[in-house]
């Protein structure tokens, strides 16, 4: 047996209100054609729904019993009204955002906190990997959009990139280094230190080598190898190891204060910090809600861009 789901609606809202009068001014439609639609459920369940009281319609044990289904889909009704409306304003919904290591907890984590706490309807999934895999990920679509560094070959995917920030890699020491007290650091003189690497494959990896090869270092000694970051900032804060890190997250970490950049400037260590997203990609209300927010945290004082010569 098929019932309009309407005629449930209808239903309800006549002994919510009391009368089929009223019940047809709430719902917009002439009395007659309400009466018509209720005589059309009565015949659907083979049972009357309403009964004669004097002058009064009132409902049977049957009309009371599908009222209230009408009244779950009524509530039903208002509830998807009003997820549409948070969905179409940005308030709730999914995001899935793809970044490397190096940005996930010193930029992206407090930029996201604070969008969650205006955005309780919000679920964000963060995904941390590789460029190039996080790249793949969004090509194909399971993830909407990745924050990180922008790469001249990510058109290959067909993805765009808004660029965010102009940041810049920048050789990484620990306070009171040797290094730290030459005027001018020359090729040979990272030759001769010990490093940690990132791992192989990475982009930041690539962008290191690339950058010192074209700085005139020839060869490095690495004494560590990691994919971890924050392993990276503390071999270096507590050694006399060096490596290469992003200025931004950087400054941005709690180990700010223990390890300085060497002052080295190269268009070879530019590494400017983008949205990359599908160009086909239609974004939601919630992820244009999000993009705005983030542009407008990069670009406040809390996360300045720095300079080329850093001693935090």
């Amino acid at each position: 047996m098929q019932i309009d789901p309407r005629h449930l609606i209808q239903l309800a809202t006549i002994v919510q209100c009391g009368s089929f009068g009223a019940a047809a001014a709430k719902l917009g439609v002439a009395q007659p054609a309400l009466s018509k639609n209720m005589k059309k459920l009565e015949e659907r369940l083979g049972a009357p729904i309403f009964e004669k009281i004097g002058r009064q319609s009132v409902a049977t044990d049957l009309g009371t019993t599908f009222a209230r289904f009408g009244l779950m889909m009524l509530a039903a009704d208002e509830q998807a009204r009003a997820y549409a409306q948070h969905v179409s304003t940005g308030q709730t919904g999914s995001l899935l955002i793809g970044t490397p290591p190096s940005l996930a907890d010193n930029v992206l984590a407090p930029i996201l906190a604070d969008f969650l706490a205006t955005h309780t309807g919000c679920r964000v999934e963060l995904r941390v990997g590789l460029l190039v895999e996080l790249e793949t990920q969004l090509s194909t679509g399971q993830i909407n959009l990745v924050v990180g560094p922008s790469r001249p070959h990510a058109t290959d995917l067909q993805l765009e990139t808004e660029t965010l920030a102009d940041d810049m890699l920048g050789v990484v020491c620990r306070k009171a280094h040797p290094l730290t007290r030459k005027a001018e650091i020359l090729p040979q003189d990272l030759e001769a230190q010990r490093w940690v690497a990132h791992s192989r494959g990475s982009y930041l990896r690539l962008q290191t080598e690339d950058g010192l090869a074209k700085f005139g270092v020839t060869s490095f000694d690495i004494a560590l190898d990691t994919d971890s970051t924050e392993t990276a900032y503390k071999a270096v804060a507590k050694s006399d190891l060096i490596t290469v890190m992003p200025r931004l997250p950087t400054l941005l970490s709690s180990h700010s204060a223990a390890i300085e950049f060497l002052p080295i400037d190269s268009t070879a260590f530019l590494r400017p910090i983008g949205i990359v997203q599908r160009a086909s990609h239609t974004r939601s209300s919630l992820e244009i809600s999000f993009l705005r927010h983030l542009r407008k945290a990069v670009q406040s004082r809390d996360i300045a861009i720095p300079g080329n010569r850093q001693t935090a």
